[in-house]
């Protein structure tokens, strides 16, 4: 099959189609000649079981004593006599001898032994009928029988054979099947016919289809194939062998590929050759772009970080402010206190002068009371010199009465002195501690005033501090955006370094073309080199800022904004997915450039 051309291949097709309608036409012919004869088989069949069953319902009366076997028998026979179907068709009886009982149409073998009897093949077919009764009950027996109304014409017979046991009868019905063979070849012509209308169609279009395909590849397909291996192989410069009219045919379509692909080898050539020298040019101005952004960048981290500084400066100060405007608080306060005291110090003194007084009025009163007691103690003593010695006792009675009156008010004159110089001292000391209530108050609205003044330098602090973080978060964004476009910049080398290896690779891909002012010769050896990548090739990653000094949460506030701004300024960052994408491919496949 290998071997075969197509042509060759399409006319066998043809040839298999052509075998394949004929055995269709016999199969269908063969299916409907057994159809045929299954169909008279049942028919027999039906028609013989009927007439088994007519047998059957005598015997039963015979069983059942409504009727003797003999009338019985009778009755049977003369029922079975009369059957008919499809037009002269009958049913006949005999018995295993086998002598004939019954014969609807030929009575001269009536009670006559048939046993001898055979067809025109020697065939005894009553011997075969009563065989076959007696081991199968029922079946069908094949046989050559004389045609009605002719001499000696013989045909194919089928009869049916059904064995009644109690009777030792065979009841038997049999048809020709001569029709069946002549619908059989009526068929198979038919049959014939129809497939040879199929068949020439089918071939006219097959005719049809050869030439089609073989205008439409222009030749076999194998010379086709070995021209496309040839061309995948890169031989440009080979003659494809076309007729001069052919226009649309494959191997036409292949001559024009060819054409187009060194035509297009060769502008891919020059095109590499060109992209080559540009990328050298790309590189050169990319790596001086490069290393003055990075000179850039490295500046401002270092003015970021003094900026960071000076800023942790004044927030330092900012915060020594507001701790002293804390403490001038804490004293203003403590003051305060103070002088409260101090109040209540001044009213508790006057409280102890009212009652040194009050204490003063009493022991005047008390004085008093003694210069009385003394009186009446000198009158009571005149009184007993008068009495005599009725008086003497009441005498020393009133002399120590007058002796503790007069000691009573010595007492309370002492205490009265006392009183009266701690009157003086307390209200020397209640105008001392007035006058000490009012520096308090004096020190209180001092030390307000310090407060004020520190709290008016803490947001003069905290007001330059945010200046100074201000500018600190726009040169910590510049910052980021000059190392953004540094990184973007080492992105492009490494792109123009990955283009310039894809170059080299497609150069070395198309180098395995002949063309026809070409001779053919092999990838380079430097193709495995080449297409390795270029150390420019890998993008360097961005380059963060070094962290200042001193850090704040508010610069790493700063830092945050300023990211979401270089975010939204700096466009070039759209295209840098694909770029690194590229520069990191290291695919050795150039159709991916």
């Amino acid at each position: 099959m290998k071997n075969l051309s197509l042509k060759a291949k399409l006319w066998l097709v043809l040839a298999v189609m052509w075998l394949g309608l004929l055995l269709l036409a016999g199969w269908s012919a063969l299916n409907t000649r057994d159809t045929m004869m299954k169909e008279r088989e049942a028919g027999l069949k039906n028609v013989v079981e009927t007439a088994a069953g007519i047998v059957k319902g005598y015997a039963d009366d015979v069983a059942a004593s409504r009727l003797s076997l003999a009338d019985a028998q009778s009755q049977a026979l003369q029922r079975i006599s009369s059957m008919r179907y499809a037009q002269d068709n009958y049913v006949f009886v005999f018995d295993s001898r086998p002598v004939v009982l019954m014969h609807p149409t030929s009575k001269d073998i009536v009670n006559k032994n048939v046993g001898e009897r055979k067809d025109t093949d020697g065939k005894l077919y009553y011997v075969e009928m009563v065989k076959l009764g007696k081991q199968q009950q029922q079946g069908i027996v094949h046989y050559m029988g004389r045609l009605p109304g002719t001499a000696d014409t013989r045909a194919e017979k089928i009869s049916q054979v059904n064995y009644f046991a109690p009777w030792d009868w065979f009841l038997v019905s049999g048809v020709f099947v001569n029709d069946v063979q002549a619908a059989f070849y009526d068929n198979l012509l038919k049959q014939l016919l129809i497939m040879f209308v199929i068949g020439a169609t089918v071939s006219a279009t097959m005719l049809l289809i050869i030439r089609s395909v073989t205008r439409s590849l222009g030749g076999e397909p194998s010379y086709a194939a070995a021209i496309a291996a040839r061309i995948a192989g890169g031989e440009l410069d080979l003659a494809v062998l076309v007729d001069g009219k052919d226009k649309s045919s494959l191997l036409h379509a292949m001559r024009q590929m060819q054409l187009q692909l060194a035509a297009a080898i060769t502008e891919i050539r020059e095109g590499t050759h060109n992209i080559g020298a540009s990328i050298k040019e790309i590189s050169a101005g990319n790596s001086d772009l490069s290393a003055r952004t990075e000179q850039q960048a490295a500046s401002l981290q270092q003015t970021a970080a003094s900026m960071e500084q000076l800023t942790a400066t004044v927030r330092q100060n900012a915060d020594n402010a507001r701790q002293a405007g804390q403490l001038a608080q804490s004293a203003s306060s403590i003051a305060a206190k103070g002088g409260e005291v101090v109040g209540q110090v001044v009213h508790t003194m006057q409280g102890i002068t009212d009652s040194s007084r009050r204490i003063a009025d009493i022991i005047g009163v008390i004085d008093g009371i003694a210069f009385q007691t003394n009186i009446l103690a000198l009158n009571a003593a005149v009184e007993a010199a008068r009495a005599g010695e009725q008086g003497r006792g009441f005498a020393v009675v009133a002399a120590e009465v007058r002796s503790l009156a007069q000691r009573s008010a010595q007492a309370a004159k002492e205490i009265k002195e006392l009183i009266g110089d701690s009157v003086d001292k307390v209200d020397g000391g209640s105008e001392l501690v007035a006058r000490a209530g009012q520096t308090m108050d004096e020190i209180v609205q001092a030390v307000k005033r310090v407060t004020d003044i520190m709290a008016e330098v803490t947001v003069a602090s905290e007001e330059q501090s945010s200046g100074i973080e201000q500018v600190n978060q726009a040169v910590t964004q510049m910052d980021q955006v000059t190392q953004q476009n540094a990184a973007l910049v080492e992105q492009v080398a490494a792109a123009a370094g990955s283009l310039e290896g894809q170059a080299l690779r497609l150069q070395d891909a198309v180098s395995v073309f002949r063309m026809a002012e070409q001779p053919r010769s092999s990838a380079p050896p430097a193709l495995a080199k080449r297409a390795e990548p270029l150390p420019s090739a890998r993008p360097a990653p961005a380059r963060r800022a070094s962290p200042p000094v001193l850090k704040t949460v508010a610069a790493g506030k700063t830092r945050t904004g300023a990211g979401k701004l270089a975010a939204g300024k700096a466009q070039p960052t759209s295209w840098k997915a694909p770029a690194v994408k590229l520069a990191a491919s290291n695919a050795d496949d150039w159709e991916t450039f």
